[in-house]
């Protein structure tokens, strides 16, 4: 199910899409929230991305920049990295603060360029993400910022959009059950037992 939700940043109103997965559950949600490019076909990617990776059980939310998207005021013709930062640290915010998140299973999950703002935006977030998935392109080198930020990131190859999903919600379940407590980022996991 597709919702959208609306947050404050930079006193604007921002939009987000929000998937839910079609499960009864009483119990707080994991949620992910996906940054990408905000024009172009990589937000197509990060939407198809949200959307399947709901279906297994998360909350997947999906920024819709204030400089890009219909919110209050005009898209602007250029893109502002300290305000887009401010962005993602307000629906960081926006999802710990709802009931139905668990707010200790906050991950970022970055696609392209949006895994940069997305590492700033946690190195100023301490804390408030648990771990960052960078889905990266073939023009990506999302290997830069993994050591910018201290929670437990992962790299996956955008090239098969399947694959990167399956990867995506493998990393993160096997995050959960390495002990059900976040490991620290030079944590090692025996993936041999998540692929069983």
């Amino acid at each position: 199910m597709r919702i959208t939700v609306t947050f404050s940043a930079h006193e604007r109103l921002l939009e987000a899409a929000l998937y839910l997965p079609d499960i009864d559950s009483k119990d707080p949600l994991p949620a992910l929230l996906f940054e990408g490019s905000m024009t172009g076909a990589t937000s197509k990617v990060t939407e198809f991305l949200a959307q399947a990776i709901s279906r297994h059980g998360y909350a997947c939310m999906v920024l819709d920049h204030g400089f890009y998207g219909d919110d209050e005021t005009a898209p602007a013709p250029w893109e502002s990295p300290a305000k887009r930062v401010e962005d993602i640290k307000a629906a960081l915010h926006f999802l710990e603060q709802q009931e139905s998140v668990d707010r200790e299973k906050i991950i970022g999950v970055g696609v392209s360029v949006g895994a940069e703002f997305l590492a700033r935006a946690i190195r100023e977030t301490e804390g408030l993400c648990k771990g960052l998935v960078m889905i990266e392109g073939p023009f990506d080198d999302a290997q830069n910022y993994i050591g910018h930020v201290s929670v437990p990131t992962v790299v996956i190859d955008e090239s098969h959009m399947d694959a990167a999903i399956d990867e995506t919600v493998l990393w993160i379940r096997t995050m959960w059950d390495a002990g059900r407590q976040w490991p620290s980022r030079d944590s090692t996991i025996d993936w041999s037992i998540a692929s069983e």
